[in-house]
């Protein structure tokens, strides 16, 4: 269920070194968005820019962002680096407005004005589209889970490689509003 990296659709230029790997110092704060813990730190000779990992890992990923960008805006970039942020953005967002009952099962979906289109086959296949598009088949083999709706979205998110550009910039918006209630505390 993982995503590419896309740029912000504030447009903002970002540096080379956001979204990947890096070193950095011992974490100052931890920062928690919902059920999810991040250690904050700066980046090894990134400046002042910072860099974060999820509580309890060993990876750090840098951060095109500073303490005076706020943490609101910290942890937006947190959440639209996470490779499930697309699945996450659609379990929420994708309303369903029809579905099939019979085989194979046709689902139509509609998240915030974007149109698609979910067909579930046997053997965990699906085939999916958009309004404007051409069927797309992927197999998502074992990990094809029983719930529909949930299959129907991973379905898309392996047959469209770039359906996250399809959702742009609500999935910014989204991981906004989200990350307005970040909470952060000192590590000391």
């Amino acid at each position: 269920m993982t995503d590419t990296v896309i740029a912000h659709a504030e447009g903002r230029p970002r540096c080379a070194s956001h979204g990947h790997v890096c070193s950095a110092s011992a974490p100052f704060a931890l920062l928690s968005l919902g059920a999810r813990s991040y250690e904050i730190a700066e980046a090894t000779g990134e400046g002042e820019r910072l860099a974060f990992r999820a509580q309890g890992q060993q990876e750090w990923c840098a951060l095109d962002r500073r303490i005076a960008d706020g943490w609101i805006e910290v942890g937006s970039d947190i959440l639209l680096l996470d490779p499930d942020v697309l699945f996450d953005f659609l379990m929420t967002h994708a309303v369903r407005t029809q579905t099939s009952q019979q085989p194979p099962y046709d689902m139509a979906f509609d998240t915030l004005g974007v149109k698609w289109s979910a067909r579930l086959l046997q053997d965990r296949d699906g085939e999916v589209c958009f309004s404007d598009g051409t069927w797309q088949h992927a197999r998502l083999g074992l990990k094809a889970p029983q719930d529909g709706r949930e299959r129907a979205i991973m379905v898309l998110i392996a047959a469209l490689p770039d359906a996250r550009q399809r959702f742009e910039p609500h999935i910014t918006n989204w991981a906004r509003r989200i990350a307005q209630g970040v909470r952060v505390m000192p590590i000391m």
